[in-house]
């Protein structure tokens, strides 16, 4: 919820958010002439594939990821929507059966 986090706690993550994103962060570099577009991380911490069958597996491993996150969150969505507490589905911490939805 945005009231449970304190205001230096926002200000923190703006501020750190900001230093990455503008190159001054902590493990990152300003953009050069002739690097690739968006790459900014230190040497060493970011990593180019050669070999291109390395590169279609790692991108689709990625995809894969990304769209099982995709339907986890959906998952979760519909299962507030339906008015069921998708953490603890069976009632919470106590135990107790969830309220019924129909």
């Amino acid at each position: 919820s945005l009231e449970a986090v304190p205001t230096a706690g926002w200000l923190q993550i703006m501020v750190l958010t900001c230093m990455q994103e503008s190159g001054m962060g902590f493990a990152s570099k300003p953009q050069e002439e002739d690097g690739e577009a968006g790459d900014i991380a230190l040497d060493g911490l970011w990593v180019r594939y050669d070999d291109p069958e390395t590169k279609t597996f790692k991108l689709n491993a990625e995809r894969q990821n990304g769209r099982a996150a995709m339907l986890g969150i959906t998952g979760c969505l519909i299962h507030e929507l339906l008015g069921v507490d998708a953490l603890y589905p069976t009632g919470g911490l106590g135990g107790a059966a969830p309220p019924t939805i129909f």
